[in-house]
């Protein structure tokens, strides 16, 4: 049922694991003393559809955005605050600017808060476009932190002690849970463990340790392979089109769902090695959007693989079980040969949207 479950919340998200990008905003945030100041990066598409900018024409000016500049500094201090202990440090606003990122034009707005003392800890209020886009992230950096809003929760800093690595520990694992593509991927090696094919019949296995041992290999050859592509891309190493990427991601599940209904490849572990480099690069993003300075590239890299392979586990824990108590069923075989078509299914689809859209 468990597994059920996980494969019918995979194909509910199957609409929604187009290409579309989260929109991300960027805090960097400096500390002098009591005084904290930075500038907050926000695109400006969704400026446009928080406060409705455009007037109409699907042209967004300049000019636009200079006479909707008194609206944008209202929202961003209704929406952003930074108190020490419980007294709040007032936000003063300066001059902003257009500035270009990769992935579009960004209202760069100034802004500096004074506290009354020095503070050795501060909690920060991110609440900008979370109403418009429940998937948004406000990227912030302060010091040698890095911190990830993903909603209106206040946020705790410890000015004097670094929790960079737990950060990306937590942000490896929220990224394989929330990236269906990966997670379905993932599924689709799982399926056969409990039952390989040999001479064209299924044969179930005898023992719990025996699918212990092929999980393991296949679980391995994914995380190196992953591992090696995402240091790769994220050291600016090799570089792929996002498209191209997100797209052979999409295939690798097709791969995979195909492999269980005519088995092509008996080595699994080499499919999930082989298929494991695209999704390396499908990681790689998300610390690319950071925006790391080099000197922390190395822990996040650490803290990301850890993240993602304690995700990795987690869906091992629950999947695992669940189709070893199934093997000899009629319903497990329902599930291998159903499940696996629509993954292939899903996958498909996933291509042609990331292709078009």
């Amino acid at each position: 049922m468990k597994t059920l479950i996980v494969i019918a919340g995979i194909c509910g998200m199957a609409g929604t694991a187009a290409a579309h990008k989260p929109s991300d905003a960027h805090l960097t945030l400096v500390q002098e003393q009591e005084r904290i100041s930075g500038h907050l990066d926000i695109a400006v598409r969704d400026l446009d559809v928080a406060l409705a900018i455009d007037d109409g024409d699907g042209a967004l000016t300049w000019r636009e955005l200079r006479a909707s500049a008194p609206r944008i500094a209202t929202y961003i201090t209704q929406h952003l605050a930074i108190s020490a202990g419980d007294a709040p440090c007032p936000l003063t606003l300066g001059s902003a600017a257009l500035i270009d990122l990769s992935d579009g034009t960004y209202w760069s707005q100034p802004l500096s808060v004074r506290c009354t003392s020095t503070p050795r800890a501060v909690r920060l209020t991110y609440a900008l476009l979370f109403d418009v886009d429940a998937q948004h992230r406000g990227l912030v950096h302060i010091g040698t932190h890095v911190l990830i809003a993903r909603d209106d929760s206040p946020l705790q800093i410890e000015l004097e002690a670094s929790s960079a690595a737990l950060t990306f520990i937590r942000e490896g694992v929220w990224h394989i849970w929330i990236g269906a593509d990966h997670v379905l991927f993932l599924v689709c090696l799982l399926l056969p463990a409990v039952c390989p094919r040999r001479d064209g019949m299924l044969h179930p296995v005898g023992s719990l340790r025996e699918v212990g041992v092929d999980i393991l290999r296949v679980v391995t050859a994914f995380t190196l392979a992953h591992s090696l592509t995402l240091a790769l891309a994220a050291l600016e190493i090799v570089a792929l089109p996002s498209r191209l990427v997100e797209t052979a991601i999409a295939l690798s599940v097709v791969a995979a769902a195909v492999n269980n209904l005519v088995r092509v490849i008996d080595a699994r572990w080499a499919v999930a090695f082989a298929l494991g480099l695209l999704h390396g690069f499908g990681f790689s993003s998300v610390l690319i959007d950071l925006g790391l300075p080099p000197h922390q590239l190395v822990t996040a890299l650490l803290g990301f693989n850890v993240g993602v392979e304690l995700g990795q586990f987690a869906i091992v824990a629950v999947l695992l079980p669940t189709l070893y108590l199934l093997r000899r069923s009629v319903a497990y075989q329902v599930l291998l040969v159903g499940g696996s078509a629509v993954a292939a299914a899903i996958g498909l689809l996933w291509a042609y949207q990331r292709l078009t859209l």
